[in-house]
């Protein structure tokens, strides 16, 4: 767990390594991009590949230290050819020091690189060894032990493709490879924390310098862009009304009590968390999704508003890689690259004016139909039911023949045109189906077909809040400032933002894990268009202000008064602490880890932070159910079974050698969770581990007879 000084240095160089192979393909394939660019998404490519070649190689040889040799000697042929295209091109994969000093000429990138400090700092904060404890911090408390049982497993285990060691013989279909990249890492000798920590900067830096790029590109204005680019990343709503409504005491809990934030109030329905302490910090998978997908639509938007064609296969590349990164960002940019080719598709049959007063029709029919549609569901109690689903599925279906009759018209009124338009998307959707639908069909089919992963559902998580309400308190002043700004837009930029219309309706209607939260993967990236509106929106209003240095200070504090929510809960986090594993449980783990083998099975209880699957990289009997509930996975047979074993062992004996048990801990928890039968266990099996408040028997293999050995 704690690693060697060789280790980590190990460990370090080989991400950096990648890093620079990143650095050096960009510098080849990219090399009429500005240094920013380069190093951006040569980072992109260095951790994309640290993912994903140890995976391909792991498919032959496990996830082992043969398969990181050969992903290593891969990446160096891959990093040498870029190199050496470079030269005979007559530049250089790597910038120089003057080019790099251009850098310093970008004062907006000072707010980029404030909030990515700052971001650093939590992951430190949040993953903490102290005093022999393990602290996190409030946001990490909950999913950073699954994160960890997914890293330890697949390092200590070195099964591929994995299994779940939550739930033995269950495959991983979760999205992994956010995991993976650290597990390389510890498997090289690095400590936990350092392999947890260091591919987190990193992809920290990717998604806000990528959100940064994006905005710029989509906004043009470096004033507009800085405004997005706040309101997306300080987001937050009107949470500390209700807080400060409580009294004197409402604030003081703020950064106290546990999640009594003013992004996060769940007994006042507000759910819009804050971007960088609720989604980039725990949630790994949006983190390094968000680290592709934020680049790739930067690279979207130059190639579909800039005609900057050349860059189609990049985009495609990204996006085929970002199945098993991060599930919800492939279909948000399914989303995206299906709106705007809505858009050209409507401007090569010359009806771009007649598309944009569509969208507004769209926009304001939507304020109007949606609540009343809430209304009429609830009163049926029909917010759930395959007609949702069937409906989604039915305009989905329409708008694809609606792109098919648009590209027609498209060919029909200037061939070449529409061939070239066509080719483009055509290749881009060509090189993402190559890459992904292996992916797809290996991993993510095979969980959603379990039955409780798709599904219809309206309206995320409003519940009985109205349908605007909802929407208004969670997301604040943004959300009429976007309307304003959709409305206000010129028909070019409605044509930007007009991919939130079709994220949201989706999210609205058609839900993709069971639980009704995790929509929000998807809500965000629309939400990320809906702030380009937003500030759209701020600027028409701040153009009344004549006086520009005024209207800047305007613009400054109306962003400020916005961000004041976000603002407090990144205090809140900032001091946060909780006690993940205590002394025992690190001790525990450090015998497991001497003396276990790297596939025991050991029957423990259901607490989420389960030391054994968590530090260890063991298996356990079953996992909590807050993990395997919402990754739709049939864990209820497991944990009966489980019960069953600790309560009545001896009759238990065929329950033990099904489900492969090696090891039985019982400790405070599984007391405390089952009526244990101690005796019964002393006498069937020996005590190998007993430091006072836990004890771990060794459970032998069943025998021919019906007894254990």
């Amino acid at each position: 767990m704690t690693g060697s000084l060789s280790g980590c240095l190990a460990a370090a160089g080989y991400f950096c390594f990648f890093q620079l192979c990143g650095v050096a393909l960009s510098g080849a394939l990219l090399s009429r991009e500005g240094l920013g660019v380069r190093l951006l998404l040569g980072s992109v490519a260095g951790s994309v590949m640290l993912q994903w070649l140890p995976a391909l190689g792991a498919f032959v040889w496990g996830f082992t230290l043969p398969a990181h040799l050969a992903a290593l000697a891969l990446a160096a042929v891959l990093a040498g050819g870029a190199v050496w295209l470079a030269r005979r091109r007559g530049g250089g994969a790597l910038p120089g020091l003057k080019e790099a000093s251009g850098l310093l000429g970008h004062p907006s990138l000072l707010a980029v690189l404030g909030l990515w400090l700052f971001f650093c700092f939590l992951v430190v904060h949040s993953f903490r060894w102290a005093d022999g404890r393990v602290y996190s911090s409030q946001a990490t408390f909950g999913d950073m032990a699954m994160h960890l049982s997914f890293i330890t497993s697949l390092a200590r285990q070195g099964a591929f493709p994995p299994n779940y060691s939550l739930l033995p013989g269950a495959r991983l279909s979760y999205p992994f490879l956010s995991d993976s990249i650290s597990a390389s890492l510890y498997l090289l000798g690095g400590s936990l924390r350092l392999s947890y920590c260091l591919p987190m900067f990193w992809a920290g830096a990717q998604v806000m310098l990528g959100g940064w790029l994006f905005l710029r590109e989509l906004l043009g204005r470096r004033l507009r862009s800085l405004i997005a680019w706040a309101l997306f990343f300080f987001n937050g709503g009107l949470g500390l009304f209700y807080i400060l409504g409580d009294g004197p005491g409402g604030f003081s809990r703020i950064f106290t009590a546990f999640y009594q934030t003013p992004t996060n109030l769940t007994e006042k329905n507000i759910r819009w968390v804050n971007v960088v302490v609720d989604m980039l910090l725990p949630q790994r998978a949006t983190l390094f999704g968000w680290a592709v997908l934020l680049p790739a639509l930067y690279l979207l938007a130059r190639a579909v508003f800039g005609g900057e064609r050349r860059l189609f296969p990049v985009i495609g590349v990204l996006a085929g890689a970002l199945p098993m990164i991060h599930t919800h960002s492939f279909l948000a940019l399914a989303l995206v690259c299906g709106a705007w080719l809505s858009v050209r598709l409507w401007e090569a049959n010359g009806l771009s004016g007649k598309a944009a007063l569509l969208g507004k029709g769209l926009v304001v029919a939507g304020l109007v139909i949606m609540p009343a549609l809430q209304a009429v569901l609830q009163a049926r109690g029909r917010t759930d039911g395959p007609g949702l689903l069937v409906f989604a599925c039915a305009a989905v279906a329409l708008w694809v023949v609606q792109l098919a009759t648009l590209g027609a018209g498209a060919l029909v009124r200037d061939r070449q045109a529409g061939l070239r338009l066509l080719g483009d998307w055509g290749l881009l959707l060509g090189l993402t189906c190559l890459l992904a639908l292996p992916q797809l069909l290996t991993w993510t089919f095979q969980q959603v077909s379990g039955g409780s992963m798709l599904r219809g559902h309206f309206g995320w998580v409003i519940g009985e809040d109205n349908y605007l309400w909802f929407y208004l308190k969670n997301l604040g002043l943004t959300a009429p400032l976007a309307v304003f700004g959709l409305l206000a837009a010129k028909k070019e930029a409605f044509a930007r933002y007009c991919p939130a219309l079709a994220i949201w309706f989706v999210a609205e209607f058609v839900e993709f894990q069971p639980n009704d939260y995790d929509n929000n993967k998807l809500l965000y990236v629309g939400f990320l268009f809906l702030c380009c509106a937003g500030a759209e929106g701020l600027c028409h209003i701040l153009e009344l202000v004549k006086n520009r240095r005024a209207r800047a200070g305007a613009a400054a504090a109306a962003v400020g008064a916005l961000a004041v929510p976000a603002a407090l809960t990144m205090g809140r986090e900032a001091v946060a602490s909780y006690e993940l594993f205590g002394q025992g449980a690190l001790s525990l783990c450090q015998y497991i880890e001497e003396e276990l083998a790297p596939e025991a099975v050991v029957l423990t209880d259901q607490r989420h932070n389960n030391e054994v699957a968590s530090l260890s990289g063991r298996n356990v009997v079953c996992g909590s159910p807050s993990y395997l509930f919402y990754h739709g996975l049939p864990y209820q047979a497991s944990q009966e079974a489980a019960k069953e074993m600790y309560e009545n062992p001896a009759g238990s004996l065929e329950l033990f050698a099904r489900y492969g048990v090696d090891y039985i801990l019982v400790s405070d928890f599984e007391q405390s969770s089952f009526a244990v039968d101690r005796e019964a266990l002393d006498q069937l099996f020996p005590r190998v581990y007993d430091d006072g408040a836990r004890v771990l028997y060794q459970a032998a293999r069943l025998g021919e007879e019906g007894a254990y050995d």
